[in-house]
């Protein structure tokens, strides 16, 4: 029985070839980029999932309030951890991270080896990390390798890169050339699905101001901190006695925060709001959401061209189906027959959209920037997928050709007006709109995401980050090779500025509370930056009143000692409307809380955007105290001939530090990373979007063969008595321009409201104008056009002798 069925359905499949190609062709390339998008979220989703205690492990966060504007900070005191593990029975385990230098380039060699690197994954820990992530340790104790100061891990790969095949134990490493640790120990790389991104792990106690008992603080929140609770910790009611603990040490003055509590497995995707974290590997539940919801629509719309081709067919092999249940052929050996030929079709599609992820995968990994592989195939949950995949659409698409036609008697199925009664027409035009109305909301979405891009890229920030390069001098081991190397930069005709800087705009400074004068308690959360006098040049920025920074104090080095505790600031205009003054009204002023009320305003620049356009702007300030350390350079560079010039300045750089690696970024690069996730995404629906109309396109097409085929008489007897080949053109393709018109009624709100929840993510965002929905519409409706013309001219120009002759 199985055998017959298969040798019939193989005929009739070959016998419409053309149906068959396009059916399998719009499930392949449907089922391909579902399956793409699925590894995507899957291994989103997967982050932090493979620690054995992943489920008892908690990240401390810290909400902050200034002015009535809350913050979110993923990072906290230093104090924290110990005191809550101390007191709280809950808390197993803790473990504290520090970024080295709060995210500044590390510059290290192996000493003896003639490598040098420069680290951005440097991060000091507690010698309780591997009490609380089970990180395999290849060579070395987990007890001691950070026990003590001076020590370091390596992952295996960084150990490969610092000493090739000779053991790394015992060997030392010279960070920024003033701090030597011991390397005790080698660790397996950590998974790209691991938040914890470092490269070398140094021991807590090498950092001697961080662990230092003295230097523990309520007030300091740059310590990234992870619980281990015990097993059926309620992670609510812990942060509640760890706020209780809060208050009985911190009065309320100074208490400007709260503390709460993150599941491990949350951190990844539930984090974009959050500053003042150390990872990099910061996902968006938001984007996840749209990919999956992409792979879903894009199934949809495969699954829907299936259903149309499969009922066109249906009203062909009506009389098909009424002579075989004339002849005995029972409902259900026709709904098997019918199923036959849908699991044929299903399967070899379903293999065919497997080859082509073979094939694309590379492509997906640098366009989604992944490290997918085909193994990620073949887990058991994506094979599920798999399964569940083809199950549907073969039980859903099939659906109406099996069940509905091998309801109906053999007179009533072969009876002329059988065609013209059944619902099959309705149903397919309902079907057609479906998949025009998914495809306008991926192409509004996706234009719209473009457009949001493009605004935030094209913007005025405020200042000129344009040829601007920020040079890492973390490795500068003295005054002297500073004050030279950075007149060796100033004297390069192609250099028009340089100032050295404790950061630039978009990277973060350091946190500080500004409060409203005579009102200690109104304060206001203020980034300040640590620079030299140069700095409004160097960054094009517009002095509103006052002057910059002092010069004779501003340029001294961060070693020299002050004798002045008078400190000069350049407040940003949000700042000092925030204290109530005009720019020329805070001129000599006190900046109130900010050093010990010490700080006096020289100068005020006009707002600039020194965040990502996601956040509003708020207070600013330049100043010169001898607080932070300046470790970068600031260069502005003539744009004459850019890669001479940065060679000069590698040239310059390597002459007062050969020792070092020169690592520099350029600002405008940077910023521009700042939304590399929703550059990410929007490629990523462009292309999808691109397939997903190319694949109701193949519907469409499917349809329109369907359709001249079905109307071939008609056709024939329109010529015979005058009609055009455009009236003919017209008439064939006007049934389907009126189906995008309705697909365009009713996508355009759906859009409008996705795409309004997704701009609410950014503090500067584009309108939504109606000429969007307009311009979808109207390539919709052209590529329709384009795809339903070629049937119908091919049928308005066929003979009408032979178009009456045909049955």
């Amino acid at each position: 029985m199985i055998r017959n069925y298969l040798k019939i359905a193989w005929r009739s499949l070959w016998k419409n070839r053309l149906f068959t190609l396009l059916n399998s062709a719009g499930l392949a390339i449907g089922l391909s980029v579902a399956l793409l998008l699925l590894l995507y979220v899957r291994d989103e989703r997967a982050f932090d999932r493979h620690y054995t205690n992943a489920d008892r492990i908690a990240r401390i966060t810290l909400t902050a309030s200034f002015d009535g504007e809350t913050m979110h900070w993923g990072n906290a005191p230093n104090i924290v951890g110990p005191t809550m593990k101390a007191q709280l029975p809950g808390i197993e385990e803790q473990v504290r991270f520090l970024r080295h230098n709060y995210g500044q380039t590390a510059f290290v060699n192996a000493i003896g080896f003639a490598s040098k690197f420069a680290e951005t994954r440097l991060y000091w820990a507690d010698s309780t990390l591997f009490k609380v992530f089970d990180i395999p340790l290849l060579v070395g104790n987990p007890n001691t390798a950070l026990a003590g100061p001076d020590r370091v891990i390596l992952s295996q790969s960084t150990a490969r890169r610092y000493f090739g095949t000779a053991n790394p134990l015992g060997n030392v490493l010279n960070v920024d050339g003033q701090q030597k640790l011991e390397v005790t120990g080698v660790y397996a790389d950590l998974p790209a699905t691991a938040t914890l991104d470092a490269d070398l792990i140094g021991s807590w106690a090498s950092v001697k101001w961080a662990s230092n008992p003295t230097n523990q603080s309520w007030s300091n929140a740059s310590f990234e901190t992870y619980l281990l609770v015990r097993p059926e910790t309620d992670l609510t009611r812990l942060a509640g006695q760890m706020n209780a603990i809060l208050e009985r040490n911190v009065k309320p003055g100074d208490r400007f925060y709260t503390l709460g509590l993150q599941p491990l497995t949350d951190v990844h995707l539930h984090s974009p709001g959050f500053t003042n974290t150390s990872t990099d590997r910061v996902g968006d539940q938001s984007q996840v959401n749209i990919l999956l919801i992409l792979a879903i629509v894009i199934l949809v719309i495969a699954g829907i061209n299936y259903m149309n081709l499969a009922t066109a067919q249906s009203q062909v092999r009506s009389r098909e189906v009424g002579i075989n249940k004339a002849v005995g052929a029972t409902r259900t050996q026709l709904i098997g027959r019918f199923y036959t030929e849908t699991t044929l079709v299903v399967t070899g599609s379903l293999l065919l959209g497997i080859g082509l992820v073979v094939i694309s995968l590379p492509f997906f990994n640098d366009l989604a920037e992944k490290q997918l592989t085909l193994g990620s195939l073949l887990t058991p949950d994506m094979l599920g997928n798999l399964l569940v995949l083809g199950l549907l659409v073969i039980l859903l698409p099939g659906l109406y050709p099996a069940l509905h036609l091998s309801r109906f008697s053999a007179k009533h199925l072969m009876n002329p007006s059988y065609r013209s009664s059944t619902g099959a027409g309705w149903l397919r035009r309902s079907l057609v709109v479906a998949q025009f109305t998914a495809s306008l909301i991926l192409i509004i979405s996706t234009f719209l995401f473009y457009r949001q891009l493009q605004y935030i890229q094209q913007r005025k920030l405020g200042y000129e980050p344009t040829q601007v390069v920020a040079v890492s001098t973390a490795a500068v081991p003295s005054k002297e090779h500073m004050e030279s190397l950075t007149n060796d930069f100033r004297s390069l005709s192609s250099i028009d500025e340089v100032c050295r800087a404790q950061t630039y705009p978009g990277k973060t400074g350091s946190g500080r509370s500004l409060n409203k004068p005579l009102d200690d308690k109104a304060s206001t959360y203020i980034t300040t930056n640590r620079v030299t006098s140069d700095f409004i040049k160097v960054l094009g920025l517009k002095l509103l009143a006052g002057t910059t920074l002092p010069a004779a104090k501003s340029d001294k080095l961060d070693t020299d000692n002050e004798s002045d505790t008078t400190v000069q600031i350049v407040l940003n205009k949000t700042a000092v409307d925030f204290l109530g003054y005009t720019p020329e009204q805070a001129i000599g002023k006190k900046a109130p809380g900010v050093f010990d009320n010490n700080a006096e305003i020289v100068g005020v620049v006009d707002d600039f955007h020194f965040q990502s356009l996601h956040q509003p702007i708020g207070a600013y300030g330049f100043h010169n105290a001898n607080t932070e350390n300046r470790t970068f350079l600031l260069v502005r560079t003539q744009t004459r001939n850019l890669p001479e010039t940065m060679r000069q300045l590698q040239a310059a750089y390597q002459k007062n530090l050969p020792d070092a690696a020169f690592e520099y970024v350029f600002l405008d690069q940077y910023l521009n990373n700042l939304y590399r996730s929703e550059q990410r995404t929007a490629r990523v629906v462009l292309i999808f979007a691109g397939l997903a109309i190319l694949i109701a396109c193949l519907g469409l097409f499917g349809l329109a063969a369907f359709t001249a085929e079905q109307r071939t008489k008609e056709i024939g007897i329109r010529k015979v008595m005058g009609a055009s080949v455009t009236n003919l053109v017209v008439l064939l393709s006007g049934d389907f321009l009126k189906l995008i018109l309705v697909a365009i009624v009713i996508a355009s709100p759906m859009a409008w409201w996705g795409m309004h929840q997704w701009l609410q993510n950014f503090a500067y965002k584009i309108d939504i104008e109606w000429w969007v929905f307009a311009l979808a519409g109207l390539l919709a409706a052209g590529i329709s056009l384009l795809t339903v013309s070629f049937q119908s001219i091919k049928a308005a120009l066929m003979n009408p002798v032979k178009s009456l002759r045909s049955e």
